[in-house]
C-alpha cells in the first residue's frame, strides 16, 4: 500500500524551511510593489504552489509483502531493508522512524482513518 508522507525532523525541516521561504519571498515582493498585480509574486507564488503539490505527490512510502520502497521529493525511489517502526499515534496522525542509514534517520507522519 501507498502512504503518502509528510517527512519530520532535521531533513523535514530544512526542506520545508526552504519551501516556505519562496512563499514568504513572495508575499513580501506583492505587499511592497506599488501595481496592482505585481508579477514577480506571481510567479514565486505558482512556484511555491507546484512545489509544494510536486512534494506531496513525490513523497511515500509503499509496503509490499516482499519490500519496502521510500520515495522522496529529493532522492531516488530506495528499497529498504527494513519497514519502518511505528512510534506513536496522535489524533488521524501516525508518526513512524525509519533508519535509512547509520546517520540518516527519517522520521515522517503518514494521515490514516481510524478503524
Amino acid at each position: 500500500m501507498k502512504k503518502h508522507i509528510i517527512f519530520l525532523g532535521r531533513l523535514g525541516l530544512i526542506y520545508y524551511s526552504w519551501l516556505t521561504l519562496i512563499l514568504l519571498i513572495g508575499l513580501i515582493i506583492a505587499f511592497e510593489g506599488n501595481k496592482v498585480i505585481v508579477w514577480p509574486a506571481v510567479y514565486l507564488c505558482l512556484a511555491f504552489i507546484a512545489i509544494a503539490t510536486y512534494t506531496s505527490l513525490t513523497s511515500y512510502v509503499k509496503e509490499t509483502k516482499e519490500a519496502c520502497f521510500l520515495k522522496l521529493p529529493y532522492r531516488k525511489k530506495k528499497e529498504l531493508s527494513q519497514k519502518p517502526k511505528y512510534i506513536k499515534q496522535w489524533w488521524i496522525f501516525k508518526i513512524y522512524r525509519l533508519e535509512i542509514s547509520k546517520y540518516d534517520i527519517l522520521t515522517f507522519m503518514v494521515f490514516s482513518k481510524k478503524g
